[in-house]
C-alpha cells in the first residue's frame, strides 16, 4: 500500500566524491540536495537496497564576503 502525503522536505548532504582535491576545507565532499528515496518496482528486477534522487551544487571556491559561509549554486553538469 501507499503511505498518506506529506509536506515536501528536502535535506542536504554532504556526499564523498572520492577524490583528493581540496576545497570546502574538506577533502573529497560536495554539497547535494537530497530528493527522493525509492525502491525499483518489481518489473525492473530485484535490487534489494534503496536508491536516492540527488541533485548536484557546484564545488564551493570562495567565501562570501559578508558572511563567511562558502558559495554553492545548483549544478548545471
Amino acid at each position: 500500500g501507499r503511505k498518506p502525503g506529506s509536506p515536501a522536505r528536502f535535506d542536504m548532504a554532504l556526499m564523498s566524491n572520492g577524490h583528493c582535491e581540496i576545497y570546502m576545507e574538506t577533502v573529497g565532499v560536495r554539497v547535494a540536495q537530497v530528493r527522493v528515496i525509492f525502491t525499483l518496482p518489481r518489473q525492473f528486477g530485484t535490487y534489494s537496497r534503496a536508491l536516492a534522487y540527488i541533485e548536484w551544487f557546484t564545488p564551493s571556491r570562495e567565501l562570501d564576503p559578508f558572511s563567511g559561509l562558502h558559495q554553492v549554486s545548483r549544478s548545471t553538469r
